[in-house]
């Protein structure tokens, strides 16, 4: 695994990152590997209605607990639409600005997974905010048929470039 650190303002959904995170309940923060979904998901409180912020995932790996097997997190990105390259990094295949419906709705289509590993989280954005993140760059629990796949994929997809370019 390796990793690069980043920002939590150059997060874009479908990246998978690292970071230390504590809850309340926690006396100290422990290291979080998530697959980010939604990096800024607003809610507003309806007693205040202040809008609160979080950030929405599907928890790959935490410090305390076994980490999520390579057929699971196959079955995630498949749901999710497959593997990209984005900046460098492997990342899960969705639209680089995601609203609060569009979180809804990823959620609908994962819902049977999520209810089944139970790694669907939302972390205070605030909290988060506090310690560094660091973007995956290369993933170890992605299976390497599916990144086969996707390295054909991408290689079917320059050829057929680079045939247009030549024809032009």
């Amino acid at each position: 695994m390796s990793i690069r650190n980043t920002s939590w303002t150059r997060l874009e959904p479908g990246q998978i990152v690292t970071f230390m995170y504590k809850t309340k309940d926690e006396t100290r923060g422990y290291k979080r590997t998530i697959l980010l979904l939604n990096p800024d998901l607003r809610f507003r409180k309806k007693t205040t209605k202040r809008i609160k912020r979080f950030v929405a995932g599907l928890v790959l790996d935490t410090a305390i607990t076994r980490p999520l097997t390579e057929s699971k997190v196959e079955k995630l990105f498949k749901k999710l639409g497959g593997v990209e390259f984005e900046e460098d990094a492997i990342a899960a295949n969705l639209p680089d600005r995601v609203s609060k419906a569009q979180t809804k709705v990823m959620y609908n289509r994962l819902k049977q997974l999520v209810g089944q590993y139970k790694n669907y989280r939302t972390f205070d954005r605030r909290e988060c905010l506090k310690r560094r993140v660091y973007l995956e760059v290369d993933y170890n629990k992605i299976p390497k048929d599916t990144l086969d796949e996707f390295s054909k994929e991408m290689e079917r997809k320059f050829a057929k470039q680079i045939e247009a370019e030549v024809e032009n």
